[in-house]
């Protein structure tokens, strides 16, 4: 009984996602009972997918990287209730990134099977799916974007105008956005101060205030 709680919890976070949120229970447990998913846990260092799957993450981290492990670069990190997986679907090319545990995680895992069936039998799966794709594509710019923007201040104006404007939250630690942009602690230190210098950016311990990413992203064109 206890184990069916927690797979009930557990399904009704994934259906907490805008993905899965029009999909009962009842099929989700019918997709875990044909095998077509999977609720999975993760150790330190475990790469999340080994075959094409889609994957949610209920709890726990994971990093995204290049899939070369001699030059690999950091795309992202994945926390609580983050979709992946989704770009190495219905293709037989070799997988587009790695996804790696970095703490402990628990993820629900979709074959393309699985996919395949939702796309079929649920209209609001397959809306939220195609805009999922969307949102990687721009995502995938801006990150082209600030990685060959050239000076360690034009990265950190492209990212942190991607924010929004006023109050902003940064979504990782600072060690994070240096391996995220691809340059050191200290390049980034610099480009942080000449960017409040300059009136761009505001900081007050960890509060940060953009008063117009507009603007500091034609600064740094």
């Amino acid at each position: 009984m206890n184990l069916e709680k927690k797979e009930s919890g557990e399904l009704n976070r994934v259906r907490s996602h805008p993905l899965f949120a029009d999909v009962d229970e009842a099929v989700l447990r019918g997709l875990l009972t044909e095998r077509l998913a999977e609720l999975r846990s993760f150790a330190v260092g475990e790469l999340l997918l080994q075959s094409p799957q889609a994957g949610l993450i209920l709890s726990g981290k994971a990093s995204v990287t290049t899939p070369d492990a001699g030059r690999s670069v950091l795309l992202r990190y994945l926390g609580n209730l983050d979709l992946f997986g989704i770009a190495n679907l219905f293709s037989t090319d070799p997988f587009v990134s790695q996804i790696r545990a970095v703490k402990p995680t628990r993820c629900f895992l979709l074959s393309e099977a699985g996919v395949r069936r939702l796309l079929g039998e649920n209209e609001s799966f397959r809306e939220h799916y195609i805009a999922f794709l969307g949102s990687r594509i721009r995502f995938l710019n801006r990150k082209i974007g600030y990685l060959t923007a050239g000076s360690a201040e034009r990265r950190l104006a492209w990212y942190l105008s991607s924010l929004g404007a006023g109050r902003v939250q940064l979504p990782i630690s600072l060690s994070d956005l240096s391996e995220l942009l691809a340059i050191g602690r200290a390049s980034l230190y610099r480009a942080l101060d000449r960017l409040e210098s300059d009136g761009y950016l505001k900081r007050d311990g960890k509060d940060w205030t953009l008063p117009d990413p507009e603007i500091l992203r034609n600064a740094y064109r």
